[in-house]
């Protein structure tokens, strides 16, 4: 079975999106990129409910200005990973960017290395016209497969930038594939509305469906590592309010946790029942929750939920 989580790791990674195919009626499950099949646990059967499911970006900031810093506050509380790199050591002015990866270092020598991120997409607005112009070739030529390169600008900067990159030998064809001016026309004006424009842009480009589920890969990653068996706790369905969105997940061992389906009565009662399967070898589950507040878990939520639990072996 970790076979099957492994294959959806590196899927992801490849394609950022997938169709799943689960069956709720006995935990079966398949992904496909198109009309083929990557890996299944079983086989879904005929009334298998199908769903789109990508990863999240990864953020990548070249310049962390008054634009960066506004999108860096709103997308730090949409939980999305963000690296951010600039020349300015100033550009920290004491604030905490706990939820961010930073390198301050002069470009020359950020742009020597290369780095790992998980579906990066580049945003790119740089304190100069060089810098971007730098910034840009290094995307293009070291990450060839993002599927979200934005650079700010003007018509006639970004005109010159593209002809000094193919004069450096980049192609047109790299160069159309970039989102630039970077953002939705809004007319947008102040930092906080290019921001905005841009955070539009981004989730227009990353959600490819109106329903489509977000799969955590670090917690894939736990999966791959595990020594021993765990249950998988995921939300199918969600009517209402709720802690969390459908296809949130968590992992359950019979001593520790990973990641969380919303905490509160919900969690604690799909630890308990996880670890009851573990120990009595149970390998599929179906949980039903109410979330009203005269419901056994006294939840004011006000919603319903109905959660998957599946042992992963």
């Amino acid at each position: 079975m970790k076979e099957y989580y492994k294959a959806l790791y590196d899927s992801l990674l490849e394609y950022g999106h997938l169709e799943r195919l689960t069956d709720y009626s006995n935990g079966n499950e398949a992904i496909y990129s198109g009309s083929k099949l990557i890996s299944s646990i079983g086989m879904p059967g005929v009334d298998a409910e199908k769903e789109s499911i990508a990863i999240m970006p990864s953020i990548v900031l070249f310049g962390f200005g008054h634009i960066g810093k506004s999108i860096y506050r709103i997308l730090s509380d949409m939980s999305f990973p963000i690296f951010i790199f600039d020349d300015r050591k100033e550009v920290l002015d004491g604030g905490h960017y706990s939820r961010a990866a930073i390198v301050i270092d002069d470009f020359r020598s950020i742009f020597e290395r290369t780095y790992s991120f998980e579906n990066p997409y580049f945003l790119i607005f740089t304190h100069g016209h060089k810098a971007d112009e730098q910034a840009l070739r290094y995307v293009l030529e070291n990450y060839e497969g993002a599927k979200y390169v934005g650079m700010i600008g003007s018509r006639r900067k970004i005109n010159l930038t593209y002809s000094h990159l193919e004069e450096m030998g980049i192609s047109r064809k790299a160069l159309e594939k970039v989102h630039a001016p970077i953002g939705i026309d809004i007319n947008a004006e102040t930092p906080d509305e290019i921001a905005i424009s841009v955070i539009a842009e981004i989730i227009r480009t990353y959600r490819k469906s109106r329903h489509q589920v977000t799969v955590d890969l670090s917690l894939l990653k736990v999966i791959d590592e595990l020594d021993g068996n765990a249950v998988l706790a995921r939300i199918i369905q969600k009517e209402g309010s709720g802690p969390r969105e459908k296809g949130a997940e968590m992992l359950i061992t019979e001593k520790s946790t990973y990641s969380t389906i919303g905490g509160g009565a919900i969690e604690m009662e799909a630890v308990k029942e996880a670890r009851n399967m573990l120990s009595s070898h149970i390998s599929f589950r179906i949980l039903d929750f109410s979330l009203t507040e005269d419901s056994p878990l006294e939840m004011a939520c006000g919603g319903n939920a109905r959660v998957m639990l599946r042992t992963v072996k």
